[in-house]
């Protein structure tokens, strides 16, 4: 479906509030919430203080709006990770650990932990925070049921997604403090996760290869006839 036609003031309405969010997103990544003010957002996004109220109410509306906008664009790219399937889960894997490299990289780990963060005592934040992990984990769970089982992992995929989820927090945390890989290889650790899941799917590949009626490798199954010859040959 084609984008709707903007009229000029609707784009730079758009341009100017985008900036706004942008001028956030970036004063969070480098400074951390304790830079963040309606006027420094103004200033890092070349605009006045009035319109950072106009378009959103203030710091909090912002915040909000900030978190909702980058939920929205995580969330969009990995469905579409998982809807491709022509990709073995482990070629999945590692396009997800690529997409954290990128996300400590440019900010957006810091950022979201800095929002998480302003919601331990501001319900308000607090609750888009526990929509998006309650709405993570149906996403992450329907992969885990559809691609673990056939890989004869026998845990429960949903109690594997809360476990990772965990790990995956923590390592988060770890990162951000600059704990190095030497000390705690989560990269190395990552690798070696994607290395076994290959070797499953390797080995889900030689078994369907050897079961019955599957080729070479099938055993075939004696006939009734010449089984009973051999039995009367026995006898005899």
């Amino acid at each position: 479906m084609a984008e709707p036609v903007r009229t000029a003031s609707e784009q730079s309405k758009r341009s100017t509030r985008e900036a706004i969010l942008d001028a956030a997103f970036a004063i969070l990544a480098r400074d951390g919430y304790g830079a963040l003010t309606a006027r420094s957002v103004a200033q890092e996004a070349g605009t006045n203080l009035a319109l950072v109220n106009y378009y959103f109410g203030g710091k909090k509306g912002l915040l909000l709006a900030l978190y909702e906008k980058l939920e929205r664009e995580r969330r969009e790219r990995q469905l579409a990770l998982y809807a491709d399937d022509g990709r073995p889960l482990s070629a999945k894997w590692r396009q997800a650990v690529e997409y954290y490299r990128k996300d400590l990289a440019d900010g957006f780990v810091r950022v979201h932990h800095e929002l998480q963060a302003q919601g331990y005592s501001d319900d308000r934040l607090a609750e888009p925070a526990r929509r998006r992990a309650t709405s993570w984990f149906e996403l992450l769970a329907e992969a885990a049921e559809r691609y673990l089982p056939p890989l004869g992992v026998e845990v429960p995929p949903r109690d594997v997604v809360i476990a990772l989820g965990a790990f995956w927090y923590g390592m988060e945390q770890h990162h951000l403090i600059g704990v190095p890989e030497g000390d705690l290889p989560y990269f190395d650790l990552l690798e070696r996760i994607g290395a076994w899941l290959e070797e499953r799917e390797a080995a889900a590949r030689l078994g369907e290869g050897t079961r019955p009626g599957a080729g070479e490798g099938a055993r075939a199954e004696p006939d009734e006839d010449e089984d009973a010859g051999v039995g009367r040959g026995r006898r005899r």
